[in-house]
């Protein structure tokens, strides 16, 4: 019986070392993936951030019209120019 239990222990303490060892290595691999995500979120979210800013500034009315001229070859036409129509909201079913 105490040969048995020695037995056990011989191969029992080298199984948990290894274990002990296997766990460590993996809490290093996921550590180290942890915080190449969180690199890449932070990197994602100021990218976002620029993103945002980019079309705020290009959505101002301050930035379409020069745009609208410069850019698309489009010019503001006189009040009289403009023809305005009213719609009728019977929707077409008499």
């Amino acid at each position: 019986m105490t040969r048995r239990v020695v037995l056990l222990l011989v191969v029992a303490v080298p199984v948990l070392l290894f274990a002990n060892a296997f766990q460590a290595y993996r809490y290093s691999q996921i550590e180290r993936e942890i915080d190449r995500l969180q690199n890449e979120q932070q990197a994602l979210i100021e990218e976002n951030k620029r993103a945002i800013l980019g079309i705020s500034v290009l959505s101002s009315p301050q930035r379409i019209g020069p745009l609208a001229e410069s850019e698309l070859g489009l010019s503001r036409v006189d009040g009289s120019d403009i023809i305005r129509t009213q719609a009728d909201d019977t929707g077409g079913n008499q």
